[in-house]
């Protein structure tokens, strides 16, 4: 089958804007988390945006590869609902809960067509973004929950900014070396 006449062509063009679209949600989230005194947090959140950004890639590059594609028409819709930390981090772990079942889904339409290749990508980013929602989820209960720095048990601490290190079952409010706020630790996934 070629792919100008395949649902794969459409998956692929739906599957690239939400994967662009939370890339930039994600980076709209984690500068919130930045302005909140949440550095490290911020950054976890940055590099899940980058992994996003990189998935949209992907399908992009199926797209173009194929060649004359000036316009892809297709429905779908897209969240925009409200980003505070916590509803930020609720959303994203429901989205990428939803992606990997869509991208599993998917993956059989792209084999029942004839695509190998698209399918095993779609595979291997559905389980990426099943790890996204696991470590999101982590993040949303730590930060919920006040315990991005607190644990149960003691747990080595390291400062991101100039690398001190204390062995505790919190992490410090302000580095005693450098001064730097509790949202410089280094959060233990």
């Amino acid at each position: 089958m070629q792919l100008n006449k395949s649902k794969t062509l459409i998956n692929l063009a739906r599957s690239f804007a939400g994967e662009a679209q939370a890339g930039l949600r994600y980076q709209f989230i984690a500068e919130k988390c930045l302005n909140a005194g949440y550095k490290i947090l911020s950054d976890e959140i940055k590099s899940l945006a980058k992994n996003e950004v990189k998935h949209a890639k992907v399908f992009f590059d199926f797209i173009v590869n194929d060649g004359g594609y000036q316009n892809i028409e297709f429905t779908a819709g897209y969240p925009f609902m409200g980003q505070d930390i916590k509803t930020g981090l609720e959303n994203a772990v429901k989205s990428e809960k939803d992606e990997s079942l869509i991208y599993d889904k998917f993956a059989q339409v792209a084999i029942d067509e004839g695509f190998d290749e698209i399918a095993k990508k779609y595979k291997l980013i559905a389980e990426v973004e099943r790890q996204h929602a696991d470590k999101l989820n982590y993040l949303l209960n730590g930060y919920d929950n006040d315990q991005l720095y607190n644990l149960t048990k003691p747990t080595m601490w390291r400062c991101s900014e100039c690398g001190h290190i204390e062995t505790s079952s919190s992490g410090w409010d302000v580095c005693p070396l450098c001064g730097s706020t509790q949202g410089f630790i280094e959060i233990k996934l």
